[in-house]
């Protein structure tokens, strides 16, 4: 969280390599968890840029609107289209959409 705070989005994802402590139920980390985890998507979602989604996208794995918001500025010719793509369908399929 302090590379965020800095403004230090790039730093902010290199350093995060997905949800803190995954397997904890203790209400305490599951706060952090998800206070980080908002806190980046809001950053990497604001700036928009692809790498930055695509990186995040990868590692929160199931954030529909990461996937759609990468979705929208992949240039048909890049080759993580096809995956945007899948991922976006099945998650709308699993959420009724």
């Amino acid at each position: 969280m302090g590379a965020l705070r800095q403004g230090d989005l790039s730093g902010a994802l290199a350093r995060y390599r997905g949800p803190l402590l995954p397997q904890s139920q203790a209400p305490g980390v599951e706060a952090l968890r998800a206070e980080l985890e908002e806190a980046l998507r809001r950053a990497v979602l604001a700036q928009g840029e692809v790498e930055s989604l695509f990186l995040l996208a990868e590692r929160l794995g199931e954030d529909l609107g990461v996937w759609e918001a990468l979705l929208e500025r992949l240039p048909s010719q890049d080759p993580r289209l096809p995956i945007a793509q899948a991922r976006v369908e099945r998650l709308r399929r699993e959420w009724g959409l």
